[in-house]
């Protein structure tokens, strides 16, 4: 078991360097098929002070991020400190950024609560709940960037994969609401569920999951209902992850503000939604933080907003690559670093922990009870001579080694005392007298 175990997780670490090497081979290829040269030299001569203030929003945007889950887990009323709460949010988008779909972040978030002392039950519920109220947030902002739409989609290709990104992000929105609220769409997808694994190469592989799901339908629900029993946590929950979407969507003015163009304030919002635009449409890339895809839709929404033309050129891709850069790596990096200091002070507490179990059996602690609680007595053997113990303490001597004989018995070998050894000697040298030899054994 043991070994299966570090084989799947060197599996694991294997994929995940996959994954980290396919992203940066993207965008690697992605800038080698334009002038490297001319982004670079768009990068150089970029505004320090703006770049400072798009590192700002993407400081405030991962400091807002934790927020929602740290509000849910206070209103269930958890044992779980806010800090160790607010760490395990920031570990999302270090294992979103290397998964594909994003999906990695929300099942080490599970293991880190029940690492911490929250049930597995629990757990689940609240990342639901976190769930809801993040896809509600993006949803907003997508419904706004659709008010634009004609501005982002520059040609035929970009419209279709803009309309099949939107259709998947609101219909998962949408079916998470009414599994949470109907009973009888529960029980109809259970059913299609069963039909299904009647298939037998599919019934292989969702045979095994049937019990799981409906597991989860259920879970969604009685979420839903507990949500709806809570407004203001629901409410604030919205709000943090709005203004976290906000400041993570502003990064994109600033940039363009860097890179000397001249776009005024009152286009926050317009550029906000574009933003929105181009990570909305490639919410279904399989590829780890949609690499490859949202590159490009990005760079074409950006030739879009400083109105170059509707090819991107080295200006669209050069706020690209800086975008890309804060947005996606560094974020992982500072996500990286809170996932490294949980795993340590866990480590460090663990620990500790034995240190001082260990240290309370030495201090005399009832021990468990699978250990015995007197030491087994060694075999002794006498010596032939011994001194005679003096008339005082022989009394004290007698009565204390006929009470230990009665709580440990010892074999007949060790229980031997002098006088025995001195008749036995007797009764060698005199074999006239092994009449009695019986009788000096069972003394």
């Amino acid at each position: 078991m043991a070994e299966q175990a570090k084989k799947k997780k060197r599996g694991k670490i294997a994929l995940y360097i996959v994954y980290g090497a396919l992203t940066v081979f993207v965008l690697v290829l992605i800038l080698s098929l334009n002038n490297i040269g001319e982004i670079l030299d768009t990068l150089a001569t970029a505004h320090v002070g703006y770049v400072f203030a798009a590192l700002g929003m993407l400081l405030l945007y991962l400091a807002l991020s934790p927020l929602s889950l740290c509000m849910l887990t206070r209103s269930r009323k958890n044992k779980i400190s806010f800090g160790k709460t607010y760490v395990i949010g920031m570990t999302e988008h270090f294992f979103n950024g290397i998964t594909p779909f994003s999906t990695g972040g929300q099942p080490f978030q599970a293991y880190s609560y029940a690492r911490s002392g929250v049930k597995v039950s629990e757990s689940t519920s609240l990342l639901i709940m976190n769930f809801l109220v993040m896809m509600i947030a993006s949803n907003i902002f997508a419904a706004c960037a659709l008010f634009y739409f004609t501005r982002f989609a520059l040609n035929a290709a970009m419209t279709v994969v803009a309309i099949v990104g939107f259709s998947i992000n609101f219909a998962v929105l949408l079916c998470t609401v009414v599994i949470a609220t109907s009973k009888t769409v529960r029980r109809f997808l259970m059913w299609c569920v069963r039909l299904l694994c009647k298939i037998k190469f599919i019934g292989k592989f969702l045979k095994p999951q049937e019990e799981k799901l409906a597991a989860y339908f259920e879970q969604v629900q009685i979420v839903f209902k507990d949500l709806a029993k809570k407004p203001i946590t629901f409410t604030g929950c919205l709000v943090a992850k709005l203004a976290a979407f906000a400041a993570q969507y502003a990064i994109t003015f600033f940039i363009i503000r860097a890179l000397h163009i001249d776009v005024s304030w009152d286009q926050m919002f317009f550029v906000m939604c574009g933003t929105a635009f181009a990570t909305t449409m490639c919410v279904f890339l399989p590829t780890p933080g949609a690499s490859g895809g949202v590159e490009l839709a990005f760079a074409m929404v950006f030739s879009s907003i400083i109105g170059t033309s509707t090819e991107p050129g080295s200006v669209a891709y050069g706020g690209m690559l800086m975008w890309r850069l804060m947005t996606y790596y560094l974020a992982m990096l500072i996500s990286l670093m809170f996932y490294l200091g949980f795993e340590i002070q866990y480590n460090v507490a663990r620990r500790r922990g034995e240190a001082i179990e260990v240290a309370e059996e030495a201090d005399g602690q009832p021990v468990p009870a699978t250990e015995s609680a007197q030491p087994e007595l060694p075999d002794v053997e006498m010596p032939a001579e011994t001194e005679e113990p003096a008339p005082a303490e022989t009394g004290n001597a007698e009565s204390a080694e006929i009470t230990e004989t009665a709580v440990n018995p010892v074999p007949e070998t060790a229980a031997v005392t002098e006088n025995d050894a001195v008749e036995a000697h007797e009764e060698n040298a005199a074999p006239e007298e092994n009449e009695n030899t019986g009788k000096g054994e069972q003394f």
